[in-house]
This record gives structure tokens, C-alpha cells and sequence, in this order.
């Protein structure tokens, strides 16, 4: 079954088997399975194994959580514990790159952390890297679930759920409707993610009432709400009334399972307000909560990146080929392909990591791309625009970079295979080609004949005034509610 009609059948029935209005042990569960369980359906009809999550460290950390500096920020400046009232409260994403100094920044929030009119924090979870990375920002504090639970001495029973429950209310009606046979890794897997769900849930309630409650904050700002933490935060701060809005950070599109709903609902770990990048993803999306609640601002680093595109010169010898991977085999064959069959004293190749494979890759996909004249880039000391300012064209499946690159002087190339359809309003509008084979892209670069269209606007601009202005109106709204 392809991702366009699994999207559409798995919203079917989720609609048949009522599945917002399961419970185990209590407590409304499928909110909080259901982009892990359609993932693993993907991957059963179509063997494709989609990134997902930030990522796991194994290498050097950012930055020592040892040292005394750092010591230093834990006890006074980004303690928790020393929290005081707020307007808004931000939590941004746990990826942050390395700015043009030795600081770290999350790239979704730190123009709106240095331009945001109203006093604010921004709770920061430790990195990908498994530390706090060192920030500019003066407004950080460190988000430590762990300190808070042995300061408050907290210690639920741990709860189990039966395997009958599982398999009843979850793997039956998927068998059922799916036409499938559910494996009993995938029973385990399932089971043993919602018991950590619901265990890990009680302390995340106690510490987000906490946190609320000496921060006070109007309004919170999120990045990526279908985690299990910001799913959690977006109830907590329901019961008390506290507007959230998660800032887009990926492509939505009309496949993303966590923005597609079969109705509108209410649901209390959805956000209240997602700002899209523009208006295309608002038009996407089968979101929950009501249109006029989907605002299109658009993307402050894109915008940016964009500006200081505007003023480089590209010239130079060789013309650039950047591959963007998505943890594909695939797309490292595909690279390795091109590049052993264009002229090195023309062209180069440079094969983007996505963040998930900059620790691991040379395990994963590394034997089809070491040793085959192709550049790899990818860490967290620097961006993908970077890239994108360097390329002529950008090759990929599935990502948001492939959007991204229409804000660039390049030309887009998408590879047919696995999740290409998703990327289907960029080639059937002429903002990309749709290649099959090494043979056909290595043709379209030699002649270099294609011309993109460039009328097909994702991004709105002016982000930063968008953003102040809709927070603005936000909280003007809310606080007449009261």
C-alpha cells in the first residue's frame, strides 16, 4: 500500500474502531501511539523505515557538563529552581547547531528568543548530544525532569498493561482492518512503549504543574508537539488555560500522520494554534483544531539563510550536486552512481546527513559513499542552508529541504523511489524533476536545460514581525477570556 492511501486508509480507521476513545488503564492512549504505530505500519506495507525522533550521541559532547562554567549555569543562571514569572515559556527543539562563535542555538527559536517583545524563558532539554549545550541566550533554563523528581522525592508505582489489552484494543482492530499479521516484536515493542508512556506521563504532569506554576506564564511556544513530553505539556497547560503554539518545523504536507485527523476534535494533547511556514502547509494539513487556528508566518532561519544567499557569488570551477539523505540506502547508491560516472574535473558531489545519521552513518550507509569521490557533510556545527548556498543542485525523496531549496538558486531533483509521492506538488508544478535512474539525472545536469518554476510560494516572509504580531493577538485574545 502506498503512503498516499495508507495516510488516507489509516485515518479511516482510526474513524471505524473509534480509536481516540480507547483507554488502558485509564487514561486515552491513542493520541500517544498513533505516529510511532503508523510508522511501523509504513514500514510493514512499503519496507521503508522513515527517521524519526533526534537522533542517538555516541560521539563528543558539545559541551562538558563537568566543568566548572558549567557547573556554574546549572546552580545560577539556568537553574529551574530559580524560576520567577514570565509572559511566555518556550521550548525548542533539542537539535541546536553552532553559531559563528562557540554558542549553540536552536534554529527554529532563537531569532524569537533575541526579537520576542515579552519577557521569557526558554526550558531547554539536554541536546542530542545528551548535555545542555552552551547558549548566547541570558533567557535559558535547563529542563532537568530527573533533579526535579529527587528534589520533590518522587516515586510512583510502576504501572503494566496487559498483553490482552494490547492485543484486543490495539493489534486486533489493526489485523482486522489492515488485512495484516502484527508480529510479536511489534506487540512488544508497542506494549513496552506505552508502559514507558504512562509511567514516565505521572512525573511529567507533577513537574510541567510545577514549572507552570512559578513561571506563570500567558502563553507557551513549542517545537515539535507529538512528542511524548510536549504532548503532556500541551494537557497540562489546557487545564490551566494556558494557550499553546507549536512552531512548524518540518514539511506537513498531506501524509505527516501527526497533522492529519479524520475530523476536528478536541484533543488535549494537540496544541491550540500551529504558525505554519506559509500557506501551502496550512491547505495540507487535516489538522484537529479549527482553520482560523493554523497561521502561516513563516521560517526566521530560512529567511535569513535566504538574504545571505542574495549577496553571494556562486562562481567558481566546479558545479556542485548535493544529495540530501533520509537514512536510505537508496539515496547513498544513487549518489555513489552519479558520482562515479560525472566528470570530477567538473562537478563535485556532497552527500547531506540528515541530523539522525551525523554519529552513525559511516555503520549505516557508509560503504556505499566512502571511497567514491563524494564530500560527506553533516554536524551540528553547521546548517543546511550552508549547503544549499553552495549547491547547484539539490537531490532527494523526501525531505523538507527539497522545499527549503526553492528559496535558493539551484535546481531541485526528486529520486523515484520510497516516499516520493509526498514531494508530488513540487514535479507536477514544475519546481522539480522526477528522476528514475542515475543515467537520466546525469543527463539533466549535462545539458542543464531545466528551468524551475519558481512561481510556487511555501514560505511567507517578513517571519519574525508575523510571529510578534500573531503573539500579540494571541494573548490580547486570551486574556479577554478571563
Amino acid at each position: 500500500m502506498k503512503a498516499g492511501r495508507l495516510i488516507d486508509s489509516f485515518l479511516e480507521f482510526e474513524k471505524k474502531y473509534k480509536m481516540f476513545g480507547i483507554k488502558i488503564n485509564g487514561i486515552h492512549i491513542w493520541h500517544y501511539m498513533r505516529v510511532p504505530v503508523y510508522t511501523d505500519l509504513l514500514n510493514m506495507f512499503e519496507g521503508i523505515e522513515v527517521l524519526a525522533g533526534s537522533g542517538t550521541y555516541t560521539g563528543n559532547a558539545s559541551c562538558d557538563d563537568n566543568s566548572l562554567k558549567e557547573s556554574l549555569r546549572k546552580k545560577f543562571m539556568c537553574n529551574q529552581f530559580l524560576a520567577h514569572k514570565r509572559d511566555i515559556l518556550i521550548f525548542p527543539h533539542r537539535r541546536k547547531y553552532k553559531d559563528e562563535g562557540s554558542y549553540y542555538r536552536c534554529i527554529f527559536t532563537d531569532g524569537i528568543d533575541r526579537t520576542l517583545t515579552q519577557s521569557h524563558y526558554i526550558l531547554d532539554r539536554r541536546s542530542v548530544e545528551g548535555v545542555y549545550a552552551e547558549q548566547k541566550s541570558k533567557n535559558i533554563l535547563y529542563y532537568d525532569l530527573d533533579a526535579f523528581i529527587n528534589a520533590q522525592k518522587l516515586n510512583f508505582p510502576l504501572e503494566t498493561i496487559k498483553k490482552v489489552e494490547i492485543d484486543q484494543k490495539i493489534v486486533k482492530p489493526i489485523e482486522t482492518y489492515f488485512g495484516v499479521n502484527v508480529g510479536m516484536e511489534a506487540r512488544k515493542k508497542w506494549q513496552k512503549m506505552l508502559e514507558n508512556y504512562l509511567n514516565k506521563r505521572k512525573y511529567l504532569i507533577c513537574y510541567y504543574n510545577y514549572m507552570l506554576k512559578k513561571i506563570r506564564p500567558q502563553l507557551i511556544l513549542l517545537v515539535v508537539s507529538y512528542s511524548l513530553e510536549m504532548m503532556v505539556l500541551c494537557e497540562t497547560a489546557r487545564r490551566k488555560n494556558i494557550p499553546v503554539v507549536e512552531l512548524q518545523h518540518g514539511l506537513i504536507g498531506n501524509r505527516t500522520p501527526a497533522y492529519q485527523f479524520y475530523k476536528k476534535m478536541t484533543l488535549p494533547g494537540f496544541p491550540d494554534y500551529i504558525f505554519t511556514f506559509g500557506h501551502f502547509d496550512k491547505e495540507k494539513g487535516r489538522f484537529p483544531i479549527g482553520n482560523e487556528r493554523i497561521i502561516p508566518v513563516g521560517y526566521p532561519e530560512l529567511e535569513k539563510n535566504y538574504h545571505l544567499c542574495q549577496k553571494q557569488n556562486k562562481k567558481r570551477d566546479k558545479k556542485t550536486i548535493l544529495f540530501i539523505s533520509q537514512g536510505l540506502p537508496a539515496i547513498a547508491q544513487f549518489a555513489n552512481s552519479v558520482a562515479h560516472r560525472l566528470d570530477r574535473e567538473k562537478y563535485q558531489v556532497v552527500f547531506q546527513l540528515h541530523p539522525k545519521e551525523y554519529f552513525c552513518w559511516k555503520e549505516t550507509i557508509g560503504k556505499y559513499i566512502e571511497d567514491s569521490g563524494i564530500r560527506v557533510t553533516g554536524s551540528y556545527d553547521h546548517t543546511i542552508y550552508e549547503s544549499l548556498a553552495d549547491a547547484d543542485w539539490v537531490v532527494g525523496n523526501y525531505s523538507t529541504v527539497l522545499y527549503e531549496a526553492l528559496m535558493f538558486d539551484v535546481k531541485i531533483a526528486i529520486l523515484k523511489i520510497a516516499l516520493y509521492e509526498n514531494m508530488d506538488d513540487l514535479y507536477n508544478n514544475g519546481c522539480a524533476l522526477l528522476v528514475d535512474s542515475p543515467e537520466q539525472l546525469i543527463a539533466e545536469i549535462e545539458t542543464d536545460t531545466f528551468t524551475i518554476n519558481k512561481n510556487m510560494r511555501v514560505f511567507e516572509m517578513n517571519s519574525l514581525h508575523n510571529i510578534q504580531t500573531n503573539i500579540d493577538r494571541i494573548m490580547e485574545k486570551e486574556m479577554l477570556k478571563k
